[in-house]
């Protein structure tokens, strides 16, 4: 786990107690992708190196996303601001995703292939993993063109490798090579 995670792990869970308590849960995940968005655009970087006071930092945020963020949201740009915490947003946000899946009982898998897969194979995994797993699934799914044919599935910290590239490399090492 990197440093960013474990700073940004007591933020998520308090936003999301935050977000149960008040049944807010896919209110505070616009909320994480609003602030995350206007964090990471190249004109707004600047504003966030340091060189403008966090209370004027936070009234910025505000003042942008006033029809979007409430009362606890402004009170978490204001402690991000103060904190210089906007560099960890992403990991605030995948671990409140996260705690969300877990809180509703969904696994979530990342799903790398070497080529573009149709729906009704995604379909086919997904079901394959919610037998497996006893979960629901949500998949996350990319093209990786570095993959040699096959694909890589990864859950939580297990890593399916089910890649040529990965066979031959199997079959290199019980070979000795």
């Amino acid at each position: 786990m990197s440093v960013a995670d474990t700073i940004a792990r007591p933020y998520a869970q308090a936003i999301f107690e935050i977000a149960i308590e008040n049944n807010t849960i896919e209110k505070w995940k616009n909320i994480l992708i609003f602030i995350k968005t206007i964090a990471s655009h190249k004109k707004f970087k600047n504003f966030l190196s340091g060189s403008i006071s966090p209370k004027y930092l936070s009234l910025i945020f505000i003042t942008i996303g006033t029809n979007i963020i409430d009362e606890n949201g402004k009170n978490l740009i204001k402690l991000l601001s103060e904190n210089q915490r906007f560099n960890i947003l992403n990991n605030i946000f995948e671990r409140f995703v996260k705690l969300e899946a877990c809180y509703k009982n969904i696994i979530i898998v990342q799903l790398k292939s070497a080529f573009s897969l149709k729906e009704n194979h995604i379909n086919k995994i997904r079901k394959v993993l919610e037998r497996f797993f006893l979960k629901k699934t949500k998949i996350i799914y990319k093209v990786d063109p570095n993959i040699l044919n096959g694909m890589i599935v990864k859950v939580n910290n297990t890593i399916f490798d089910l890649s040529a590239q990965n066979h031959l490399k199997q079959l290199s090492d019980s070979l000795n090579f």
